[in-house]
């Protein structure tokens, strides 16, 4: 299903919310909702399903407008932050509990009805094989872990078949270990359905890895949508910059270049736009690199990390860049370095 908001506002008393928001999420992709917390995405989350309706714009599931369509006429599964599974039912019976009440939900082209107990039987069993619940079905919720319980609760929100599925913050409850074990399973699982599926998180790794589409909402207003690795290497404004990743953001003048001619800035020579322009240089921990023609730069600090030593550098103008380097190669607190940028061309914002 193609799911369109068109200039939607919300707000709660005279607080406003959100303002003016539009977006599209794709047929059958994974849109990803991104925003520090308080920015407004769990209640646009709830202007989808039809748990609160906009003050203003419109909603449109296929072409159709649904914004005043309630919550259990609109074809959509949801998954909250906390499950919400019914500690007294069974597995099999929390993931059947969607198909098996009285409600009637109603697609774009046609209705659903209540199935029959063999339709039913086989959509939990379905369920249930998707998410590998099978061995878990007679088990109560208090008998699982965590991660259990994250599926069961997707399996519910799955049995029915829903034509959009609707996540906020889903792996919020886990701890960091199980997370980063659950998100890769879900990631695949997510593209397997092919349903369409817009998913809440304020975890910047999170939404890297799920997302299709990643939107970005910053004080209930949109600043950024699109590919996640165009907002990582291309962000809009520097606070899309900052959030998405650590950055390094230099403040600079460009009065001559472009064309691939070098222009020299505080971190070295570096391609950029031509024409005079005052904005923000932004370099990326892992584009800043050992460079013997480079900027010199004092070693602040050196922490390992794993994967990498996240190393802070202070450049001769007194501007402190963060910088990544490979695992016990970085250079010791104190000691001078050159650095430059590496070859990929760093993204200037305006401003």
């Amino acid at each position: 299903m193609k799911v369109r908001v068109e200039e939607v506002s919300f707000t709660y008393g005279k607080e406003p919310v959100l303002s003016g928001v539009s977006l599209e999420l794709p047929d059958g992709g994974v849109t990803v909702l991104i925003g520090p917390s308080g920015s407004g995405k769990s209640t646009l989350l709830q202007l989808l399903a039809g748990l609160l309706h906009p003050a203003a714009g419109r909603i449109l599931f296929d072409g159709e407008d649904v914004t005043r369509v309630p919550a259990e006429r609109r074809d959509v599964g949801v998954v909250f932050q906390s499950y919400a599974l019914f500690p007294h039912l069974s597995v099999r019976d929390n993931i059947a509990f969607g198909l098996r009440t009285g409600r009637r939900r109603v697609s774009l082209r046609s209705s659903r009805r209540r199935p029959s107990r063999h339709t039913l039987e086989a959509r939990v069993w379905d369920a249930a094989a998707l998410l590998g619940l099978e061995r878990l079905l007679d088990r109560k919720p208090s008998q699982l872990s965590g991660g259990e319980q994250q599926r069961v609760a997707l399996a519910r929100a799955m049995a029915p078949r829903p034509a959009l599925l609707l996540l906020d913050e889903p792996l919020s409850a886990l701890d960091a270990r199980l997370r980063r074990t659950v998100r890769a399973e879900l990631a695949a699982l997510l593209r397997k359905l092919g349903t369409t599926v817009f998913y809440v998180t304020h975890d910047q790794e999170e939404a890297m890895l799920l997302a299709d589409h990643l939107v970005v909402l910053h004080q209930g207003r949109i600043p950024q949508a699109g590919p996640p690795l165009d907002l990582y290497r291309c962000p809009a404004t520097t606070f899309v910059a900052s959030f998405l990743g650590e950055a390094n953001l230099v403040a600079m003048t460009v009065e001559e270049g472009g064309d691939g001619k070098p222009v020299r800035t505080p971190i070295g020579k570096v391609s950029l736009p031509g024409g005079a322009a005052r904005g923000w240089l932004l370099v990326r921990p892992e584009d800043v690199v050992e460079d013997p023609l480079g900027a010199v730069a004092t070693v602040v600090d050196s922490r390992g990390l794993g994967p990498h030593e996240r190393v802070v550098l202070a450049l001769e103008n007194g501007v402190e860049v963060l910088a990544h380097f490979p695992p016990d190669s970085a250079p010791a607190p104190g000691s001078k370095v050159r650095v430059g940028v590496r070859s990929r061309r760093p993204h200037f914002l305006e401003g």
